[in-house]
């Protein structure tokens, strides 16, 4: 007699337990100072990921300022920003 799963993504091993849903996790990522593009390269790559299993649990979206070259940089006022996004995914890995 087996006993029920204890909740969803359980899987009951050939020992006869019952063990928990094991997740592989990755991070993608894109900087540019275009935020088009950042958008853009986001979405290809979360197209691409969602093919082969993966989700998005998390993403982040920000503005930083950064300098062309460091040595010359602010001596005329010039600023230059970037944008970048970091999307975390996970996928479940095969029970074994």
């Amino acid at each position: 007699m087996t006993t029920p799963s204890p909740g969803p993504g359980w899987w009951l091993a050939s020992d006869g337990n019952w063990y928990p849903q094991r997740w592989e996790t990755t991070f993608v990522y894109y900087t540019n100072e275009s935020l088009q593009a950042v958008i853009d390269e986001a979405s290809r790559q979360s197209k691409a990921y969602g093919e082969q299993g993966w989700e998005i649990v998390g993403s982040s979206v920000q503005r930083v300022q950064v300098a062309h070259r460091f040595s010359d940089y602010d001596k005329v006022g010039d600023h230059y920003y970037e944008w970048s996004i970091v999307c975390t995914l996970k996928r479940p890995l095969a029970p074994g």
